[in-house]
């Protein structure tokens, strides 16, 4: 491997307080509310989205009408036709047990002061079922090219973990095989993401990020074919989320709070490659 890629240090920007939030499993930087950002808790929620503020506190939580989320691992952001959109991963699998998985896509809404609660409207939301092939996986991870829209995901409980892929936003299909496209030399991915400039990559796992950069509107798949440039880390109680800032100058975690552990919103600036 080549390099690592540097980053300041490490910078708390604010403690999670909200008893809701006690099991964040993915987090996506907003676009239509600048500064805030998209959580999710994962099995041991049900099918709600929280908003929280620069310094992790919850500002609003909006419930998704009619969907009864089943473990619900990561969340990513995708831009149509200059709209922007969440995409809400119900993949979560750790006994490897489901036919299908579920996507659920729906307009990314925006916040009201002082608003706490909302619902989006089942009829806003666009839900795309997932089957792998072969067997059932469990996987915890996914992003959206924001070039062609390509859906990806990556599998988490294998020796290897494997990306996979489908083209979610290419028809009005709703049923989709997803296809597998690289392995990793590492496992247990529990979150990506992909930059807002398409610039590069990012993985991680509970104890290592991995990174790696885009280069001249190269394709995922030759990007990550290439070996990962590891990112310093100082792992989290059970971290299991990560996403760039929106522009594209470092990135965010934050974890869940196992045995009841303090979690907190942590910001890494990095210097690219």
């Amino acid at each position: 491997m080549a390099q690592e890629v540097m980053h300041g240090e490490r910078f708390s920007k604010g403690k999670v307080s909200s008893l809701a939030l006690g099991e964040i499993s993915g987090i996506v930087s907003s676009i239509n509310n600048p500064g805030m950002f998209w959580v999710h808790n994962d099995s041991g929620d049900q099918a709600n989205i929280y908003l929280i503020d620069s310094v992790a506190i919850l500002k609003t939580t909006y419930r998704l009408e009619g969907i009864n989320a089943v473990d619900i691992e990561d969340i990513a952001w995708v831009e149509v036709e200059g709209k922007s959109y969440i995409v809400l991963a119900d993949i979560g699998d750790n006994l490897a047990t489901r036919a299908n998985i579920s996507l659920y896509i729906f307009p990314e809404p925006l916040y009201k002061s002082n608003q706490v609660n909302d619902t989006i409207p089942k009829n806003e939301i666009n839900i795309k079922t997932l089957t792998y092939p072969g067997k059932a996986r469990d996987a915890e991870a996914i992003f959206v090219d924001p070039m062609d829209k390509q859906f990806y995901l990556i599998s988490k409980r294998e020796f290897r973990s494997i990306l996979y892929t489908a083209a979610i936003f290419e028809s009005n299909k709703t049923h989709f095989v997803l296809k597998p496209v690289i392995s990793f030399p590492f496992t247990f991915i529990t979150a990506a993401d992909i930059s807002p400039r398409r610039d590069a990559l990012i993985m991680k796992n509970l104890t290592s990020i991995y990174y790696w950069p885009l280069r001249n509107n190269m394709s995922i798949s030759k990007a990550l074919s290439e070996a990962y440039l590891p990112v310093p880390y100082e792992p989290e109680p059970q971290g299991e989320a990560i996403t760039f800032d929106r522009a594209s100058d470092g990135f965010f975690t934050i974890s869940e709070r196992p045995f009841g552990l303090d979690s907190y919103l942590y910001y890494y600036h990095i210097s690219k490659p």
